[in-house]
């Protein structure tokens, strides 16, 4: 697997990179709200940049969300349109997963609670657990909830400690308390770079994650939301 596209315009900023063996290119643009404008003439750039063409990509890891519901979407239909004109495939990554992926790689712990503010007071939120085989292993769900709609944890977790990750934190102690579980440490806002993306994209591929263009979807996480 020596070249990996890789698309994130599920948050703030739209940021698209290219793994090719040891060498890492990016481009990243903060503009808010402007993913739709600039995923395309920054993948061009990128490709151009690169002498690299489409058809030489070896696999497209896409942040499938959740996120924001118009950047999430943008992202998912740049990746299958590319995968569609080349039969290239395509490992979509929550971003709950990635958040966690990265808490654990600028830490010393190996589980990891991830909150993250959605809409009318609720919380994208799951729970995970280090992997050899994964990175990081989700224990239970990803929800969308209140918090007291929070399913609870595995019987085997209550009353672990749990590093904390993510914007949704404000509650902690209402959510641990919920939750039956309690902190390692402050909660941590990590950075999901490029290069996060790209290893827990070839680890998933790795594990039989990989679709085809027709297969993928944002992952909204509760469908029956009206996200328009």
């Amino acid at each position: 697997m020596n070249t990996i596209l890789t698309i994130d315009t599920s948050s703030t900023h739209c940021a698209v990179a290219l793994q090719h063996g040891d060498v890492l290119l990016e481009r990243v643009t903060e503009a808010e709200r402007q993913s739709a404008q600039r995923v395309l003439p920054m993948l061009s750039e990128l490709l151009l940049d690169a002498e690299i063409a489409i058809s030489a990509i070896d696999l497209i890891a896409v942040v499938a969300g959740p996120g924001s519901f118009t950047g999430v979407r943008i992202g998912v239909a740049v990746a299958q349109g590319l995968s569609f004109s080349a039969a290239i495939p395509v490992v979509p990554l929550s971003s709950l997963a990635l958040l966690a992926m990265a808490a654990v790689s600028e830490s010393s712990f190996d589980r990891v609670l991830v909150s993250e503010e959605a809409r009318e007071g609720e919380l994208y939120f799951a729970a995970y657990q280090c992997s050899d085989r994964q990175g990081v292993e989700l224990v239970g769900r990803e929800q969308v909830a209140l918090i007291e709609e929070l399913d609870a944890l595995p019987g085997h977790s209550k009353g672990a400690s749990w590093c904390l990750a993510g914007s949704g934190w404000e509650r902690q102690t209402e959510i641990l308390q919920h939750l039956g579980c309690t902190a390692a440490a402050e909660p941590q806002t990590p950075v999901i770079g490029n290069q996060l993306i790209a290893n827990l994209a070839l680890l998933r591929f790795n594990c039989g994650e990989a679709v085809d263009a027709t297969q993928l979807r944002p992952n909204y996480v509760k469908e029956q939301l009206d996200y328009t």
